[in-house]
């Protein structure tokens, strides 16, 4: 069953017509009948108050075929990634990707990542809206820092503070505690995320070290740095490559490869 038959199951449940249910959320009956029919899907936040209304959990209304579609998006999400080297070109595959999922978390969180900072105000309110709604704390920490550092860029430091604050302090990962206890492939996989994580996080500090003052000696260690991370595993290649480009964008940072 689909959002739009359960909808229509659980209207028809309550003996509300369309133009009631319609009435009672403020939209237009033509609205509730597209979500019925299958045409377009209620705006994520509309979800909480359909659920109280109906007396549901929003992740029971929600529920359909769900591992269907989060393999679908995950593919999705998997074939974005070299896009996001040109973000005009990844924010229209995300927009194309929503139109047939609409509302789903992880694309707006990537549509998130790269719509440019100077429209701050289209990142807050897709933000907000996944902070209001999204049970995920990976989505909902992954907003929290793009929101930080878009409020940091546009000088709204105040702003930048507060998302700041919603963030937890790192006092270990998950991946490491589980690279410590997994084995065999699944060892693998975690000690590869942890490895991209700490990468990540080292070189841009250096980064940022490097723009603060200004000496070359950065750059070169990054080099380095880089070189290492390549030949510990050739699975980090494309990540290595990723990282540098978004370096390159956000921190002005000198690309490894020029």
């Amino acid at each position: 069953m689909n959002i739009g038959e359960k909808l229509r199951a659980l209207r028809k449940s309550k003996k509300l017509t369309q133009e009631q249910l319609a009435e009672y959320l403020n939209v237009s009956s033509q609205a509730v009948s597209k979500w019925e029919t299958g045409l377009s899907s209620p705006d994520i936040d509309m979800l909480p108050r359909l659920a109280v209304l109906f007396g549901v959990t929003v992740d029971e209304l929600i529920d359909f075929d769900r591992y269907r579609i989060d393999k679908e998006v995950d593919e999705l999400v998997g074939e974005s990634v070299p896009l996001r080297r040109e973000p005009e070109k990844a924010e229209a595959f995300y927009r194309k990707a929503l139109e047939k999922y609409p509302n789903n978390e992880v694309l707006l969180n990537c549509l998130l990542m790269v719509i440019p900072h100077e429209r701050m105000q289209e990142k807050l309110r897709i933000g907000q809206r996944l902070l209001d709604c999204s049970a995920d704390d990976e989505v909902r920490l992954d907003v929290c820092r793009i929101l930080a550092e878009t409020c940091h860029l546009n000088d709204e430091n105040a702003m930048a503070e507060h998302y700041l604050a919603m963030l937890p302090e790192l006092y270990f990962l998950k991946t490491e505690t589980a690279a410590l206890i997994r084995s065999g492939d699944a060892q693998l996989e975690e000690i590869r995320k942890t490895e991209n994580v700490c990468f990540s996080i080292l070189t841009t500090m250096l980064a940022l070290r490097m723009r603060r003052e200004g000496d070359d000696k950065y750059h070169e260690t990054a080099r380095e740095l880089f070189a290492v991370y390549e030949r510990i595993d050739p699975e980090h290649a494309d990540h290595a490559s990723s990282l540098e480009e978004m370096l390159g964008r956000r921190l002005e940072f000198p690309l490894l490869n020029g």
